[in-house]
């Protein structure tokens, strides 16, 4: 039943998606400093739903899935790659460089797992999956087409792909002794600083992120009774997500925090709590920050800064202050370095 509940969220729960355009909804790229070419071919409008930013429902999937959109979609990754120099048109984002093509891959992949149907019945597996939830019948339902479909494009995408994912799957496969899925490890998204290939822009961590990311353990705190994840964020002025981030014995919401154990507290940061009105403008208004400094400050926010609703707790508003101060060892071996794609939870 585990495999059921990790599809369901990886399909419900997708990461609201960066934007290129939507009719009604257009999202501004001139931060980025892209050439005049390639911030032409990013602002075209897609012919799809602006549900596919944010598709939490089942009800929503007539909207989202249709073949003028996922043509739409295929078009305008062709003409990015056509307008946009892969060496100067990149997103700094997340610790790393991306191709111009980034956001547009994200929508890709959220169409084609969000719109799978099952091979057999050809049965949207959104619909399937949200009956299933509400159903009290016991059948094991591992082995079927609506788990393993969508799982196999996942793990074959280097978007969606982890190690861990790929265990899974390949166990699945075997436990159900079925045909017809297959696996190959897929290229990373992004390469590394070490690597020279032309082909696509190398992962290049700016001056403050290389910082950042060798300090994520940046001091240490001692959790006391009472302490939230929340109240932590507040009173050592670190962000909520990066807090949960660097912890690997909390969940996602912060679950398993006790008093009395250490925590990495990663660099501290002027901090604010997010208010369901909040939106990149009013922070920018308020603190001078602008989306990109929030997405450079705040890795979890997506570069358009469009996911700003579905995220809780405190965010960074100011650059994070980075100390020079040797890390505390046996903490830092507990640190979580995981640099999966964030799947925040909606509310």
């Amino acid at each position: 039943m585990w495999k059921i509940v990790a599809l369901a969220a990886s399909l419900v729960l997708l990461p609201a998606s960066q934007a290129q355009q939507f009719p009604l909804l257009q999202t501004s790229y001139e931060s980025f400093e892209l050439t005049p070419k390639c911030l032409e071919a990013l602002d075209t409008v897609l012919d799809c739903s602006v549900l596919l930013m944010s598709h939490v429902k089942s009800d929503g999937i007539e909207e989202i899935c249709t073949k003028s959109c996922r043509t739409s979609l295929s078009d305008l990754r062709t003409k990015i790659q056509n307008d946009c120099d892969p060496k100067h048109d990149v997103f700094d984002h997340n610790l790393a460089l991306y191709p111009a093509t980034y956001i547009v891959d994200r929508y890709i992949y959220v169409y084609d797992i969000s719109c799978y149907k099952h091979r057999d019945t050809g049965n949207a597996c959104d619909y399937v999956l949200s009956e299933w939830r509400n159903d009290t019948d016991s059948t094991p339902r591992e082995c079927d087409d609506c788990i393993l479909g969508p799982m196999q494009l996942e793990v074959n995408s280097p978007i969606g792909h982890t190690e861990a994912r790929a265990g899974e799957f390949k166990a699945a496969i075997s436990s159900c002794s079925v045909k017809g899925y297959t696996y190959t490890s897929p290229p990373p998204y992004v390469q590394s600083q070490t690597s020279t290939s032309p082909e696509s822009p190398t992962v290049v961590p700016q001056d403050w992120s290389a910082r950042r990311m060798s300090s994520e353990c940046a001091t240490t705190y001692r959790v006391q009774e009472g302490d939230t994840c929340d109240s932590i964020a507040v009173a050592q002025e670190v962000p909520s997500r990066d807090l949960v981030e660097a912890n690997h014995k909390l969940d996602g919401w912060c679950g398993g925090l006790e008093a009395g154990m250490d925590l990495c507290l990663p660099a501290k940061c002027k901090v604010h709590p997010l208010k369901p009105e909040d939106s990149c403008e009013s922070l920018l208004e308020a603190y001078g920050a602008g989306q990109k400094s929030l997405a450079e400050w705040n890795p979890r926010l997506y570069i358009q800064c469009d996911n700003l609703k579905a995220i809780t707790g405190y965010i960074c508003v100011g650059p994070p202050v980075i100390s020079n101060r040797p890390l505390n060892a046996s903490v830092a071996m507990t640190n979580n370095t995981r640099r999966h794609v964030y799947h925040h939870k909606h509310h």
